[in-house]
């Protein structure tokens, strides 16, 4: 009999590398604007620029139900009703964050005492109400694991809204720059997607399949939420507690580290994920998997925080201009702040993989943790520095609970692994105590940090051996090649 490759279960993969590149560039984009409107405007311009993305990121979180997933996942997920089902839906929620903009942008304008935030968040208003006449079948594509559609739209959604808010910054030098970058990259999304269909455009409703999408998506509602606050309530605190200029400032300097952070996670993700599925049934090979996740997450997670402590005091400069210049301790918490969430990746990746979505779940709301650290923390020792701690604690608290829970599920002992964040927590320690010899250069602290850091370099080398051996055997091997 003639072996069969491929089923219908596991379609042949159709605009990945184009997929991946579309990612990245819009990744790059992103960074690009805010180096843009930095230039141009400065900290307190690009502050109010921050509240304006971040009250808009709050109100699409908060409406976000999943439903574009659900053509991808349903059964039925390909018939014309149930895509007309949802991009009714989509019509509606993109009218829900629009009103919700006009209604509370006086009050949030009130609120930090800056009265041109009312218009902006009036304007930005139409940025999801127009997103929300999207064509979904660039979704329904990815049902035979087709990403062209998906990748095309984004390319040039993400390159015309960077040029859109380019000329805005130049022409206007305000933070309402920003307005016509989002409403360019709605309209689109909106336009591309229609042309690109394969189907034509329809709204509609049906009982039967709106039961099923409402099971589906009602915890998302919540997750969206939790995400939101453990995603984006770092700034929420800096903006509510040091004021729109600080923001602005902090901004600048997350917005180097956030999105190299944000790409590994999606990628480690998409790697491992399937070789930890494919092993949930055998404990043996599941174990190896999620050790090799682990080992990779730490390396990458130190290194990211070291370098990032190294390079970004100077990158902060040479992007944004001098009077972007932070403390390098600062900058350091920030970078491991964001290296902690990365590690956050790896106990996760498990849980989902061994059909754990409960401990996900666990893991966000143990994540607000950090908002209520980071509150106390910057009411009784003010600062950037005090808010970034109290997130870190919070991050490391869910990143314990996680693996606690996950050890369990998978009948280990309880502190398996927890030398991994022992690890860490050192190496952080110590990145923050290199970025305070420039003021204070007495020779024990500098002989004390040297010895600390070799202990620790010689620890994590031989904890992740084999990982290391891989990777260099790796990269000899490319070498070879070319």
């Amino acid at each position: 009999m003639k072996q069969v490759k491929r089923t219908d279960m596991e379609p042949r993969r159709r605009g990945a590398k184009i997929y991946l590149a579309a990612t990245v560039t819009a990744q790059l984009c992103a960074l690009a604007r805010y180096t843009i409107l930095a230039r141009f405007l400065g900290p307190e311009e690009l502050g109010l620029v921050a509240m304006l993305t971040l009250t808009s990121q709050f109100f699409q979180s908060v409406t976000d139900n999943g439903s574009d997933r659900f053509l991808i996942q349903d059964k039925d997920g390909d018939k014309p009703v149930v895509q007309g089902l949802v991009q009714a839906l989509f019509i509606g929620r993109g009218g829900l964050q629009a009103l919700c903009l006009m209604l509370f942008a006086g009050p949030i304008a009130a609120y930090f005492k800056t009265p041109a935030l009312q218009p902006a968040l009036t304007v930005l208003a139409l940025a999801p109400l127009i997103f929300g006449f999207l064509h979904l079948d660039f979704r329904r594509d990815q049902r035979q694991a087709d990403f062209r559609s998906e990748a095309i739209v984004t390319l040039a959604a993400e390159v015309l809204s960077l040029a859109a808010t380019g000329a805005a910054a130049y022409i206007t030098h305000d933070f309402t720059a920003i307005l016509y970058g989002l409403i360019v990259r709605s309209i689109a999304f909106v336009v591309i997607t229609h042309l690109l269909a394969k189907r034509p455009y329809r709204v509609g409703f049906s009982k039967e399949h709106m039961q099923r999408l409402a099971h589906f998506s009602w915890p998302l509602v919540l997750n969206g939420l939790l995400l939101f606050i453990g995603s984006q309530g770092d700034r929420v605190v800096v903006a509510n507690e040091l004021g729109i200029g600080q923001l602005g400032y902090y901004t600048a300097v997350l917005m180097l580290v956030f999105y190299p952070a944000s790409t590994i996670m999606r990628y480690v993700g998409a790697m491992h994920l399937p070789l930890i599925a494919a092993a949930r049934d055998d404990q043996a090979r599941r174990d190896v998997a999620a050790d090799a996740l682990g080992s990779q997450i730490l390396l990458l997670g130190t290194a990211m925080a070291a370098g990032f402590a190294l390079v970004a005091p100077i990158a902060v400069v040479l992007l944004y201009g001098s009077k972007f210049a932070q403390p390098p301790l600062i900058i350091a918490m920030i970078g491991i702040f964001q290296a902690t969430r990365v590690l956050r990746q790896w106990p996760t990746t498990v849980a989902l993989g061994m059909a754990h979505s409960e401990i996900v779940l666990a893991n966000n709301i143990v994540r607000m943790s950090g908002l209520a650290c980071a509150f106390l923390a910057v009411r009784y020792f003010g600062g950037v520095i005090s808010i970034t701690a109290g997130f870190i604690v919070g991050e490391l608290l869910a990143l314990a609970t996680a693996i606690l829970l996950v050890n369990r599920a998978s009948g280990r002992r309880l502190l398996h692994d927890f030398d991994r964040v022992a690890l860490f927590i050192l190496a952080s320690m110590l990145i923050v105590g290199w970025t305070t010899v420039a003021d204070h250069r007495e020779a024990v602290r500098i002989i004390i940090l040297a010895c600390g850091s070799m202990l620790a370099l010689g620890w994590l080398v031989k904890r992740e051996r084999a990982t290391l051996q891989q990777a260099v055997a790796a990269s000899m091997g490319m070498f070879r090649k070319t």
